[in-house]
């Protein structure tokens, strides 16, 4: 499992190394544009692998643009990146960054919670360009429940988390049950409900021992 520290701003790149983060996702719909060359030399200078992230409004994230401003914004930081994310609506361009030799994950928010019917045939669209990534919304302890069954069922790997702070507690076990990265924060939250990489490392270092 890697546990993945979801930044906005370089300057907690530091902090997530020294809290025990495997991976750096940078997220680049929250992060200015023209960055000062301080954090330019810090994301340059990361010695963790790096995820590029663009996340769009109907996912979660503050992007709104099309294929080609969303490519603008992910290939000036190709040559860092070890993986790419990205969502059903781009999944046009996963070939070319696959060519590039980047990892691809296969993302889908959804504010509500599919079915298990629905959640199968999710798996199977992404598994087209990528390793699914499903994050989903539980309305129950039901739904959870439902999420971790489908999680342990699924084909490996998969990633599986939730939005929101109700069932924030999910994030944490879904990786028990064969969920492959457990995204947390490492400076402020890019995501509600998301714990620390420090709280996520001490949860799961107790619950695996």
């Amino acid at each position: 499992m890697q546990l993945v520290a979801s930044v906005s701003d370089p300057a907690d790149i530091a902090r997530a190394v020294a809290d025990g983060a495997d991976m750096i996702e940078l997220r680049l719909d929250l992060i200015p544009r023209n960055l000062p060359g301080s954090a330019l030399r810090t994301i340059r200078g990361c010695t963790l692998p790096i995820i590029l992230t663009v996340r769009t409004r109907e996912e979660g994230g503050a992007f709104s643009g099309n294929t080609g401003e969303w490519q603008a914004l992910i290939e000036p930081w190709l040559s860092l990146a070890a993986v790419v994310d990205i969502e059903q609506r781009f999944s046009a361009t996963a070939s070319d960054y696959q060519n590039l030799g980047k990892e691809i994950i296969a993302s889908f928010h959804t504010d509500r919670m599919p079915s298990e019917h629905e959640l199968r045939g999710i798996e199977v669209r992404l598994r087209g360009y990528g390793i699914p990534k499903i994050v989903v919304t539980p309305r129950s302890p039901e739904d959870v429940l439902s999420l971790c069954t489908f999680t342990l069922a699924a084909d490996h790997p998969v990633i599986t988390s939730t939005m929101g702070s109700r069932f924030r507690f999910a994030r944490i076990i879904l990786p028990l049950f064969g969920s492959s990265h457990l995204f947390c924060a490492a400076g402020r939250p890019t995501a509600e409900g998301q714990f620390t990489v420090r709280e996520a490392r001490a949860i799961l270092d107790t619950l695996t021992r």
